[in-house]
């Protein structure tokens, strides 16, 4: 485990079914709903889209600071989405990239480094640590969602490019595995 930026120490543990409930509440507490683009977040649509039965090859993480859930995120390959994937390749993210979505639970805890640290320690640790093939982390989320972007941009990425989709315009943030000297 990665010291998290700040001063939240966040490790991680894998999303179960137990979990679907906590999971409920978060998506659709109105600081996150507002930025979940559009996706069913009813019980049944989160039951659908992160229970075990769901077969996508995502891996979803509850985010912990002293034992208590604070955040979720997800990783997959970027090839694992080649419509999403093609974009972000057009636009210079390599294609042995991961792609990341998060949320920070509490509204309370938002705006104090939280996300940054643990989407830096989630990389570290889960998408590099675990993961030798991929090279890149990547995170699109709307412009207008500025917290989202600016805890990324804490966390190390940089920004790539400002994209359209159906939803309006993204900032494509992106972080390199380190080399062997870094």
């Amino acid at each position: 485990m990665n010291e998290a930026p700040g001063a939240f120490q966040v490790t991680f543990r894998r999303l179960t079914d137990d979990d679907l409930p906590m999971l409920h509440a978060w998506l659709n507490e109105p600081g996150v709903v507002r930025w979940w683009e559009g996706d069913d977040v009813s019980w049944e649509g989160v039951v659908r889209d992160y229970g075990s039965a769901m077969k996508e090859p995502v891996e979803y993480w509850l985010a912990l600071v002293d034992g208590r859930e604070v955040g979720w995120i997800q990783c997959y390959a970027s090839t694992s989405y080649p419509d999403e994937g093609a974009t972000w390749w057009d636009l210079g993210v390599e294609r042995t990239a991961a792609g990341i979505d998060y949320l920070v639970a509490d509204p309370e805890s938002r705006g104090k480094g939280l996300g940054a640290a643990m989407i830096g320690t989630f990389v570290a640790d889960v998408v590099f640590g675990m993961h030798p093939q991929w090279t890149q982390a990547a995170a699109a989320p709307l412009e207008a969602n500025a917290a989202s972007w600016r805890a990324l941009a804490k966390a190390g990425f940089r920004h790539l490019a400002t994209h359209d989709d159906e939803l309006g315009p993204c900032k494509l943030m992106v972080i390199d595995r380190p080399g062997p000297a870094e």
